[in-house]
């Protein structure tokens, strides 16, 4: 099962982001067991509240990921219980503690260098039994106790942090013995600083003595999953721009490739397993541009990312491919002139529900004339806000951009609004709806993907009633048409990539300038689509 993704969200009266997600029901129960002193922190009983220090959402979602490998790490532990550590282990810990603070602060010491061997004393005393107000009082008359007591006070924290940090739960004993090297090892490491405070940079021997931490991180291998995988890669995508729509569908793709597999470990996946998969999804009649251009792609993507970020080795979807021509065209793919009347007259027709959101309703009713005179793709309509449609001189002008929500091209573009939308009411929908998104709703956590997902449903359903030929596309047919209208009419191919939001289709053409004066001239060409049957 794939852990739901979890972005940065806002708490009441709080101006900073969180990461939050629900713990599952097996983590309650264990983590109920556990003293409070070595819970994560942010750990609650049924869920996880992180503050990711910033009241800046773009910073927020920037930091999700590496919180969300953290959070990944602990709860893989917690799930596998208490392990003893091996003495290397325990040596490579210290070590990444002791590296911390004599090459962090090596540059600058901060303390003078009395101060740092006055921290140096101070963990010679907890060695000895002789730190913190208890033991100081000598309300311990057996030494080992006294000692114990000391020690804990003194390193205690620090210990269960690092193993906090790194998603390790160990046993007691393995505990212990951390505490009493890293009680030696961060006596050293305040000498060194105090020398360094005195000026003196002597090579660090003492340092040469830590193994190599091999912690989960440095192991992909051990115990990782598909899963875990599938959404770290979503925070992070949705982190870096990729539009919410693309991380869902490929999240459906390698949800549906681990489901074939039989199993969730991340190491067992290899490219022979990848490349049957995909065999066998074109034997059950998935056409070969599907499986390469989503399915692949998927697998592609997220294991790419997983070796950059060291959860493996290999690729081993790099090579899979599905060789063979595409799904065979019987048809053109745009609609017909009667099929897009059909589609428009029946969403003049469209009339709400008390049960239907009336913004679900709206969509319906217009985002089909929209497209129709626009190419543009549904879901950019589908995002449309009310600030975005704008009078410029004497025209209407949509403005399609990602402040709204995803742009496939991540730019904004202007598309003239024709003359027959106004006539059949769609500016005065617009001068009449409420400040906001006109389609769709903001989700907690400020966008609106999930929300315009179950909009672009529905409004492919009222078009699949009126046009139900599966050979052609019923959301993207409308740039196909929208095109295919303006070559009839004479309209410039660059000029109708700018309106539609293509690419260029040469070097060259990129530095085509197609203004707004151009674009409402064009669209104005655009002849008015036939109401009626024949």
């Amino acid at each position: 099962m794939v852990l739901r993704m979890a972005c940065p969200t806002k708490r009441k009266g709080s101006d900073n982001w969180y990461f939050r997600r629900k713990l599952p029901a097996d983590l309650q129960r264990i983590l109920a067991s556990l003293p409070k002193s070595r819970r994560p922190p942010g750990w609650h009983r049924q869920h996880i509240v992180i503050s990711l220090g910033t009241a800046d959402r773009d910073a927020a979602k920037a930091k999700c990921p590496e919180v969300a490998a953290t959070v990944e790490r602990q709860m893989e532990a917690l799930r596998k219980g208490p392990a003893p550590l091996t003495p290397k282990q325990i040596a490579g810990l210290s070590g990444l503690v002791y590296r911390a603070f004599t090459e962090g602060l090596e540059e600058d010491p901060v303390l003078a260098a009395e101060q740092w061997r006055a921290i140096a004393e101070a963990n010679r005393d907890a060695r000895l039994g002789q730190h913190g107000l208890g033991a100081q009082l000598g309300i311990f008359d057996d030494h080992a106790d006294r000692r114990e007591f000391s020690m804990e006070s003194r390193f205690g924290k620090m210990v269960d942090a690092v193993l906090l940090c790194e998603g390790i739960v160990t046993d007691d004993t393995s505990r212990w013995r951390l505490i009493e090297v890293l009680s030696r090892d961060l006596t050293e490491a305040a000498e060194k600083l105090a020398r360094n405070a005195d000026g003196d940079y002597a090579p660090d021997a003492y340092a040469t003595r830590f193994p190599t931490w091999e912690g989960p991180d440095a192991k992909p291998d051990a115990g990782r999953s598909i899963s875990a995988l599938v959404e770290a890669w979503q925070v992070g995508a949705i982190a870096r721009g990729v539009r919410p729509r693309t991380a869902k569908r490929w999240q459906a793709a390698v949800l549906r490739f681990t489901k074939a597999l039989g199993h969730d470990d991340l190491r067992r996946v290899t490219p022979a397993a990848v490349q049957r998969w995909a065999n066998e999804r074109n034997a059950a009649g998935i056409s070969a541009k599907t499986i390469n251009d989503t399915d692949l792609a998927a697998l592609h993507a997220m294991f790419a990312w997983g070796k950059r970020a060291g959860w493996l080795d290999t690729n081993p979807a790099e090579e899979a491919r599905i060789e063979g021509r595409g799904k065979p065209e019987v048809r053109e793919r745009y609609f017909t002139s009667d099929e897009a009347g059909a589609i428009l007259r029946a969403a003049l027709a469209v009339n709400g529900t008390d049960r239907e959101d009336p913004k679900t309703t709206a969509a319906k009713r217009w985002v089909p004339w929209l497209c129709a005179y626009s190419g543009a793709r549904v879901m950019e309509m589908v995002q449309l806000r009310k600030q975005d449609v704008r009078r410029d001189g004497g025209t209407w002008v949509i403005r399609l951009t990602p402040e709204a929500g995803g742009i496939k091209t991540n730019k904004f573009r202007d598309v003239p609004v024709h003359l027959h939308l106004v006539e059949v009411g769609f500016i005065d929908f617009v001068k009449t709806a409420e400040a906001g998104h006109l389609f769709c709703h903001l989700g907690a956590d400020g966008a609106v993907s999930g929300s315009a997902e179950g909009v672009y449903s529905r409004i492919r359903e009222a078009v699949r009633g009126a046009v139900s030929d599966p050979a052609v596309q019923p959301s993207h047919a409308w740039r196909y048409t929208f095109k295919a209208r303006g070559i009839e009419v004479g309209i410039e191919e660059v000029v109708l990539d700018a309106i539609c939001g293509h690419a260029a289709a040469t070097q060259g053409r990129t530095y085509s300038r197609v203004t707004l004066k151009t674009r409402v001239e064009a669209v104005a060409k655009v002849p008015r689509y036939r109401l009626h049957s024949g």
